[in-house]
């Protein structure tokens, strides 16, 4: 996905590739021409490489501090898929690390750069559905792709992290990133017991400052497809986004029709218009994504996976776990200790 958007971004081409093995790091450099393919072990040399500039980093969720952490120190700017990394620590040095060297550190939530998204964002902002009820917002399917997701050292957590930090950070997103007073949060584990003690199924309630409620299911347990929805419920009419679905976006007004908006179907995930929108803060640009959206959501993640630790109770924010939890799944489902 990545090596196709960054393609259709323009301003800039694929240098290098470092994957767990060689082999893997060929298949996404081949066809590419001048990219050159490394593994983990190599990323010395890959950042040692005056053309790397941006850095992506897209490895399993518990390599993200680390190698994110390198290429910072290496003078290069740097884009981190989500989750940005599992605890706060981590979090906080990447963020002083970026403001240290002088280079961006971005943090890729595609939900933000989705032009459904976005034009959400332009409805709210104009009083469209007029004062704001409540929200949810719904990221679904039937689980992932590679078995890492499924290994708690890995991914440090299961649906929620995966799939939860989307709804999240898109709800912050809408919005205007409100404060976030509390969090509440129910988790389970459904359709994968067998392979796994992580979470396949999470809902979480964010309680703003101002009264409001958002509300982000998310789940490794539909069989029926991806699901990506978000619906928002005011004073004056609700508004539908459904970026998997036939329904796009619909804004019904109380009294009123219902209309569809229009957008740009090209950039429809949001993919290409954020590695352009990360390329442009390489030459200055100021970015909307920061370190610190991601620090901000890790923390609601981490107050979620407490709250589901402590039977779903609320959760005030600011929220930072007891010393030595190192993976937020730990905060509701502790590894179990041997005899």
């Amino acid at each position: 996905m990545y090596v196709a958007s960054l393609q259709r971004a323009g301003g800039a081409h694929l240098v290098a590739v470092a994957s767990r093995t060689r082999a893997a790091a060929e298949k996404l450099t081949h066809g590419s021409g001048r990219a050159n393919p490394y593994t983990f072990e190599e990323l010395p040399a890959l950042l040692a490489d005056s053309k790397v500039r941006l850095v992506c980093v897209n490895s399993p969720n518990r390599l993200h501090a680390a190698h994110a952490r390198a290429a910072l120190d290496a003078g290069k700017h740097v884009v981190v898929e989500k989750p940005l990394c599992l605890t706060l620590d981590e979090a906080d040095s990447l963020c002083g690390a970026a403001t240290r060297n002088g280079v961006m550190l971005g943090y890729a939530e595609n939900l933000c750069f989705a032009p459904l998204y976005r034009r959400a964002r332009e409805l709210v902002r104009e009083g469209a559905v007029g004062r704001v009820l409540w929200a949810r917002q719904v990221e679904k399917h039937g689980g992932p792709y590679s078995p890492w997701f499924f290994d708690r050292t890995e991914a440090g957590g299961g649906a929620l992290m995966d799939m939860g930090c989307h709804g999240i950070e898109a709800l912050r997103f809408v919005f205007d990133r409100p404060p976030v007073r509390a969090v509440s949060a129910r988790l389970a584990t459904t359709l994968h017991s067998d392979k796994m003690e992580l979470d396949d199924d999470a809902e979480v309630r964010l309680e703003l400052a101002s009264g409001v409620t958002l509300v982000s299911e998310s789940s490794w347990a539909v069989q029926s497809g991806m699901q990506s929805t978000l619906e928002i419920h005011g004073s004056e009419g609700s508004l539908f986004v459904d970026l998997m679905g036939e329904t796009g976006l619909r804004l019904a007004k109380k009294g009123g029709p219902v209309t569809r908006p229009t957008v740009d179907p090209l950039l429809e995930h949001g993919y290409v218009g954020e590695l352009a929108h990360f390329i442009a803060g390489v030459g200055g640009a100021a970015i909307e994504e920061t370190g610190q959206d991601g620090r901000a959501v890790l923390e609601i993640l981490l107050a979620a996976y407490a709250s589901a630790g402590q039977g779903g109770r609320e959760v005030a924010l600011p929220f930072r776990p007891p010393s030595g939890v190192t993976r937020p799944v730990d905060l509701w489902r502790p590894v179990k200790q041997r005899a």
